[in-house]
């Protein structure tokens, strides 16, 4: 008999967010794997790019709340709770690259946005709240789920799964990061302590995406060690791609090396080495696609506008291809050693080499990196990144001979391999007895 799951996720397709990235990818693995998957999301205003809901996952909608919501029912008329692939928007090629590119409209919204994250936990996206856990008790009855699964963030979709807990066989919660996190802002660091142990002492069993975020954890908790459990970030190993070739065609033909940064910037992940390093090595290039770029970072690419180039965000598709057509993947390191960005578990499916960044020695990617064989590993500072340029670039054979050609290092990352391993988690978690919620 199929396993019947129900996923909470406030970002699910067709957003286009990391976390909706992941559960798109999870939840496509899953019904290929024979599981009935259901997903309880919010009906969210349509933000120009989008990523399909996969085939065969049946979407439940309500109300956003807040300002989302009324902005998602001015755009269409208010869907029915059910919505299934079919009712999904196709993607747009892009988006500005910096919130000074929005309207005043859009910059209003910002501003309200941050208001209420003032007063909502975790921020606005909190508003959810009332309508999911209203609508929850319903989808619990109709569809009689084995097992719930909360995606986090945000740390809403945790309490609304907490309301199941004690009413299904299994409730798994998908932390990713830890719920009291080094961003987490002071005026909620006492109740994301206190959730973050309610959830730990009450799901099943709790999946995290790397190995260091797990023994934090477990050091801060207490709790059985295989409670939790490492559920990366993942490629798709789906996705049709040429071999790995760990060779720079720009060089070849004559060129340049042509860089690739897809993903996000934060204040704990800085591109600036980076791009200086570039300006200072003629014969490299950088593309970058990211969101909400800084002025001072577009300031740097205005020196020498041919060499670095931003296209703001685009597809998912999109990104993908670029990733196929570039020369070196770029993976920026966070300065939070228990993370690691899901980026660099995404190029894996590109068959290109990747440039890991790292901003601390204990940067668990830089490990992964010589593990796997795909890349190098360079400190994220002006001169370090400058001088391995200036090696690639004089003896780019040499460098890609350093790198490895064997694919069992990076198999157990696919997409389709990470959906086996849930499936078995939560295969695991039916077979013991459900945990009450404590108060």
């Amino acid at each position: 008999m199929a396993v019947r799951i129900l996923l909470i996720a406030y970002d699910f397709p067709p957003l286009a967010s990391p976390q909706a990235i992941r559960w798109h990818y999870l939840t496509r693995e899953l019904v290929r794997l024979g599981v009935e998957v259901h997903v309880l999301a919010p009906q969210l205003p349509n933000s120009g790019i989008s990523l399909q809901v996969p085939e065969g996952v049946v979407v439940h909608r309500c109300n956003a709340g807040g300002l989302a919501g009324w902005l998602a029912r001015r755009q269409r008329p208010q869907r029915p709770i059910s919505a299934t692939a079919s009712d999904t928007p196709g993607a747009v090629p892009t988006v500005p690259t910096n919130a000074a590119a929005l309207n005043w409209k859009g910059r209003a919204h910002q501003r309200l946005d941050r208001l209420i994250s003032l007063w909502c936990y975790p921020d606005s996206r909190g508003q959810w709240r009332a309508s999911a856990c209203a609508a929850l008790p319903g989808l619990l009855a109709d569809i009689r789920p084995d097992v719930v699964i909360s995606s986090h963030e945000p740390a809403v979709s945790l309490e609304i799964g907490l309301q199941a807990a004690g009413k299904v066989d299994g409730w798994l919660a998908d932390l990713g990061d830890p719920v009291l996190a080094p961003y987490t802002p002071r005026r909620w660091r006492r109740r994301a302590s206190r959730l973050e142990a309610r959830v730990c002492a009450t799901a099943a069993a709790i999946s995290v995406t790397t190995g260091a975020t797990r023994d934090q954890l477990i050091a801060r908790h207490g709790i059985a060690p295989d409670k939790v459990f490492v559920l990366s970030q993942g490629y798709d190993d789906r996705h049709p791609h040429g071999p790995w070739t760990p060779r720079l065609h720009g060089l070849e033909a004559g060129g340049d090396v042509h860089l690739l940064y897809t993903g996000r910037f934060y204040p704990f992940r800085d591109p600036t080495a980076l791009l200086q390093a570039v300006l200072a090595q003629p014969r490299v290039r950088l593309t970058v696609v990211a969101p909400e770029v800084k002025p001072e970072y577009l300031a740097l690419a205005a020196r020498c506008p041919e060499r670095i180039v931003f296209l703001g965000e685009q597809s998912h598709d999109r990104v993908l291809e670029l990733q196929a057509e570039c020369d070196v993947l770029v993976n920026i390191g966070n300065a939070l050693a228990a993370q690691t960005p899901g980026k660099l578990f995404e190029y894996l499916g590109s068959g290109k080499p990747i440039l890991h960044c790292h901003s601390v020695d204990d940067d668990p990617a830089n490990a992964l990196i010589r593990g796997w064989g795909r890349g190098w590993v360079c400190r994220n500072d002006r001169a370090s990144l400058q001088a391995f340029l200036t090696a690639l670039v004089e003896s780019p054979q040499q460098r890609c001979a350093e790198l490895s050609s064997d694919d069992r290092a990076i198999t157990p990352y696919g997409w389709s391999a990470l959906a086996w391993q849930l499936l078995r988690r939560c295969e695991r978690a039916l077979s013991r007895v459900p945990v009450p919620v404590p108060e």
